[in-house]
């Protein structure tokens, strides 16, 4: 009788490890402050008289893994044109954060961020498009899973300082105009909800983000949200584009959030108002963007048809947080290239059939 006992539960377990190895991971393209995010590293912005400002990439990426290990690691090979750069890099996770719903039951899997970085002797000097091809490894399974994404940047120069008579002195920054399509809805645990947007503006454009309005409407009725927002990340660099004058620009994502008002939470309140909703951000005396959404009488959002957990092709989010529509209205960006995060969003994937854009 033990022994066949102990056969059921070896055998349960194996099943399990079974399940588990077929599971890949999926690399998210955002939740909550977690995203995809590529930026140069220079390793010596200032070098000595003759020489030049190299660079390398520093990679941030959020996985979706079922049962993630210490030990697990994700697998970057960074490419030059069609050219790979370097061997593939191993990096250690930065923390396992396990995902718990409602009255916090585990919800079988866990979010795992990573932070990886080229080492600086292969630094280069160069501008252009370059590309970086993710796989992750559970070490403790002897798995390997191949693409799981490949992303695209393009990286242009700066005069980071013009000093006396010298030139000025280079560095080099990501282009993430194409970051610029993106709107996302967050719903959390508590039932508040947050609108995320990216902005690029130059050194007095964070205060009019930071003093912009957000309202949902639907019909008649108001959803407010708090009236100051929530910067999240920056991407900036300070450009001279002469000894005397200066600028800087930034690309910036912030958040604004519902807490108790009106009819409560923004969860109680969609409940009790399902239907279409449009959201106006107001900047600066104008209508700067606007939002749309649906939820059903559940509070369930109408997410992109577009979103996907499980395919490395789709936008890759969590059941708590959606792509949503936007669009631009007489905001006070900073002038950027339309055409980016229409034609190479998400670093480069783009969007899909079904994405509300």
């Amino acid at each position: 009788m033990i022994r066949t006992l102990f056969c059921v539960v070896t055998f349960s377990l194996a099943l399990q490890g079974v399940a588990l190895a077929d599971t890949p991971p999926v690399a998210l393209d955002k939740w909550g402050r977690y995203h995809v995010n590529i930026k140069p590293y220079m390793p010596n912005p200032s070098p000595p008289k003759g020489k030049k400002v190299k660079w390398v990439p520093r990679v941030e990426l959020i996985f979706r893994v079922v049962s993630p290990e210490s030990d697990d690691r994700v697998l970057l090979q960074h490419f030059k044109g069609k050219k790979k750069w370097g061997p593939q890099l191993k990096c250690a996770p930065s923390t396992l954060i396990p995902r718990r719903g409602p009255g916090g039951k585990k919800l079988g899997y866990s979010l795992v961020p990573f932070n990886c970085l080229m080492d600086e002797k292969l630094a280069i000097s160069r501008t252009g498009t370059f590309s970086v091809k993710v796989s992750y490894k559970q070490t403790g399974l002897g798995k390997v899973h191949e693409d799981l994404g490949r992303y695209t940047y393009t990286i242009k120069q700066f005069n980071r300082v013009w000093p006396g008579k010298r030139p000025p002195i280079k560095n080099f920054y990501a282009d993430h105009d194409f970051r610029l399509g993106e709107a996302w809805l967050y719903q959390k645990g508590d039932g508040q909800l947050q609108i995320w947007s990216w902005f690029k503006y130059d050194r007095h454009g964070g205060s009019k983000v930071n003093g912009g309005r957000l309202r949902c409407f639907i019909g008649d009725k108001k959803l407010a949200f708090y009236k100051s927002p929530t910067r999240r990340t920056e991407i900036s660099f300070d450009h001279w584009p002469s000894r005397k004058k200066h600028s800087v620009t930034t690309w910036g994502l912030w958040y604004w959030w519902t807490g108790t008002v009106g009819d409560g939470t923004g969860l109680d309140f969609i409940k009790k108002n399902p239907g279409e909703y449009r959201c106006t951000l107001t900047q600066d005396g104008e209508i700067a963007r606007e939002f749309f959404f649906e939820a059903d009488a559940e509070g369930k959002i109408a997410g992109a048809p577009c979103e996907k957990q499980g395919d490395a092709k789709g936008v890759r989010l969590l059941a708590d947080e959606h792509l949503i529509k936007m669009t631009f209205k007489k905001g006070p960006d900073l002038k950027f290239n339309k055409k980016a995060f229409k034609k190479a969003p998400l670093y480069g994937r783009g969007w899909l059939a079904g994405c509300p854009l």
